[in-house]
């Protein structure tokens, strides 16, 4: 499905292998597309304008974990970037600058609803916090192997873009 944003059309393909959030995939599609044209501004790429969603459960996240990134458990939200965080910011030239694809981002699906029963919020809202934190990865913000400054710089982003969606 293809979403226009003000500065360009998103193509966002949904992947549901857990139906536990209760969200259909047209519905996913927009919150996603919404979720994109707030971070656009963060995301120096003009050519890029796709993006995966996988929505699975714990056991397939666990997996994923574990062959991506060598830790082996379920984790809520997993982003894999196209691009390094240099060449979405513009600071540096991507190595395909014709690369119209973003990356992926896996979403548990159980621990979106354990967070939210933790958090006391919504499954909805839980799910636009993981989306927002999810796309600022691919745009190139980090939290964890950063200076303290960059992770503070990222959670307010994620607060402004949070505050637009939600209207809070």
């Amino acid at each position: 499905m293809t979403e226009k944003s003000p500065s360009r059309r998103w193509t966002v393909h949904v992947s549901l292998e857990s139906k536990k959030l209760k969200v259909a995939p047209a519905a996913l599609r927009r919150l996603v597309c919404q979720v994109l044209c707030h971070a656009e501004r963060d995301l120096a790429l003009a050519n890029v304008n796709e993006l995966n969603v996988l929505i699975t459960d714990d056991a397939r996240m666990r997996e994923i974990n574990r062959e991506h990134r060598k830790k082996d458990k379920a984790t809520d939200v997993l982003s894999f970037p196209q691009f390094t965080p240099a060449e979405a910011r513009g600071t540096r030239r991507p190595a395909d600058p014709f690369n119209p694809y973003l990356g992926d981002l896996v979403i548990s699906s159980e621990t979106t609803l354990a967070q939210a029963k933790r958090f006391g919020v919504t499954p909805r809202q839980e799910l636009i916090r993981l989306l927002v934190h999810g796309v600022l990865h691919l745009c190139g913000y980090d939290h964890e192997k950063v200076p303290p400054r960059e992770a503070q710089r990222m959670r307010r982003r994620e607060r402004q873009i949070r505050a637009r969606i939600s209207g809070r």
